[in-house]
């Protein structure tokens, strides 16, 4: 039976960084006595680069294919969670097989099948030109096909189609395209890989390309990449701008300081780290800066205190508006709805995040590291054990008997989350999803909610703490409020006083006083 995917790409090949969106063909080179030659090429669309190239003398086995498409992703993409990869392809037999759809069902929740529309060629473009681009591609004055002919003219018993199939292959992932710019499509490709490592991810991934007309998302996309760019410059020059270091610090005697040598090193160790393995996790390479940002924070320290102080001008913004429970039920009733890709996931971690902020008032930090069996522990002992980030220390948040009730209620939601997707914690597959970028989600979600009912409030991932601190300032001491959210002193708590009352009680309060004054 053939399977047939949806054409998920559908020419969005303008892409933001490398492994959002690789395209693959087969074609074949008809040589004398009837031999026929077959090679395989798998491109990745951000730089045209050749990443999976396969020579046969007979016709592609779908094994053939899934073994080097399989090996590609382990060597370029081998940290984890991975993000969604799309490889487009034709509707050869070897892609319609039964064994490429069970290599896709192993890549489950990365790896997206798209699939060109029947005898619709232009529906994989950057594939097509890239295949008349070999073709036509020369080397010492003659093209591939021509160079087989040559070598059997001079050698009728010649063998070595691979060594001069491998020898073009390298040729093109070394000479400038139009995506590479005036680099190699490997440079490129390497360059940008690394680069994107240390950025956050792009508002879109792809765009339509200017043959296809305008997209609006193609200004971001470029935003990105040139942004990417000026990441890449910034690390091919660390090494070069060592002695800039010093330049930037007040002292004289570079050679003498050995504080500014140990830098030095460091910021060479990490340069060179990242040019051998593009593939380097955030998390070493923010540890590796971590030791950089220390020493410079300890010389900041010590400069402060020999410069005249300067004020710093802080910018005020509005006050973030409480989550009451009217407004909890319809964020809750919208969670995800602005997801553009496993709505259904978004639906359930967030259903489940909004809860637990709502009932029992941590911060966003302190549910970044929840899995499965923390909630289920909660839900048996009525309270969460957690570490708070800001004091660094564990503290029991003892949880209402309605909160465990609503939290027995998400049976669903958490199959979703850690049965479905198998993820080990709740916004994330193998780790947790940094602070920044879970607020991002969280914010963003509470705004579409806010857009598409019209909610007048400025509604941020902290107003169900706020929330919760104010209903304990209704109901109990400032002392006892901050000993059950975890405050280290009633300080932190007596700043949230300005919301004990809310709007409705204050209006009923101001018409009261009204009220008299018309009475008197």
């Amino acid at each position: 039976m053939k399977i047939y995917y949806e054409n998920i790409l559908a020419n969005h090949n303008y892409v933001a960084k490398p492994n959002v969106a690789w395209v693959a063909d087969i074609t074949s080179f008809e040589l004398s006595e009837g031999k026929t030659i077959y090679v395989f090429f798998c491109l990745d669309a951000f730089s045209n680069r050749i990443i999976v190239s396969i020579f046969r003398t007979k016709p592609f086995t779908t094994s053939d294919i899934v073994k080097k498409l399989t090996e590609a992703i382990e060597k370029r993409i081998p940290i984890k969670p991975r993000r969604e990869l799309i490889i487009h392809t034709d509707r050869g037999t070897q892609f319609t097989s039964q064994a490429f759809g069970d290599f896709i069902k192993d890549q489950e929740g990365f790896a997206v099948a798209s699939m060109s529309r029947a005898n619709t060629p232009k529906d994989n473009p950057v594939a097509e030109r890239f295949m008349r681009t070999f073709k036509e591609h020369k080397n010492n004055g003659r093209t591939f096909q021509e160079e087989l002919f040559y070598q059997i003219e001079i050698n009728s018993k010649f063998k070595g189609y691979r060594k001069v199939f491998n020898l073009y292959v390298k040729n093109i992932n070394i000479k400038p395209n139009t995506k590479s710019g005036n680099k190699s499509p490997d440079k490129y490709d390497t360059d940008a890989s690394t680069a994107a490592l240390l950025m956050v991810e792009p508002t879109y991934s792809k765009a339509f390309s200017e043959y296809y007309g305008e997209d609006f998302r193609r200004k971001p996309v470029n935003e990105y990449k040139i942004q990417n760019s000026v990441v890449t410059s910034i690390l091919d020059e660390i090494a070069a701008r060592r002695a800039e270091v010093v330049d930037k610090t007040p002292f004289d005697y570079y050679d003498d300081n050995l504080e500014l040598k140990v830098i030095d090193e460091r910021l060479k160790d990490i340069y060179s780290a990242i040019q051998r393995n593009p593939d380097i996790t955030r998390q070493f390479v923010e540890e590796a800066v971590l030791p950089i940002q220390d020493m410079l924070e300890s010389m900041d320290e010590k400069i402060n205190i020999l410069l005249p102080k300067k004020r710093k001008q802080r910018q005020t913004l509005p006050l973030r508006d409480p989550v009451y429970t009217e407004l909890f039920e319809v964020f809750v009733a919208a969670a995800g709805s602005n997801a553009k890709y496993k709505q259904d996931l978004k639906n359930a971690q967030l259903k489940i995040a909004y809860t637990i902020l709502f009932y029992v008032g941590l911060r966003v930090n302190e549910i970044r590291f929840l899995q499965e069996k923390d909630i289920r522990d909660a839900i048996k002992t009525s309270q969460f054990s957690v570490v708070h980030f800001k004091q660094r220390e564990p503290h029991i948040h003892v949880i209402s008997d309605l909160a465990v009730k609503e939290l027995k209620n998400l049976k669903y939601q958490y199959d979703v989350v850690f049965i479905k997707y198998k993820f080990k914690y709740l916004f994330g597959k193998d780790k947790p999803m940094s602070e920044k970028h879970l607020i991002t989600t969280i914010n963003k979600d509470l705004k579409h909610t806010c857009d598409i009912n019209q909610i007048p409030f400025n509604i941020k991932s902290h107003s169900f703490r706020i929330n919760m601190v104010s209903q304990l300032l209704k109901n109990t001491s400032v002392q006892n409020a901050a000993d059950i959210i975890g405050h280290k002193d009633i300080k932190s708590t007596m700043a949230y006083k300005r919301y004990a009352l809310n709007k409705k009680e204050i209006q009923k309060l101001l018409n009261k006083i009204d009220n008299n004054n018309n009475k008197q």
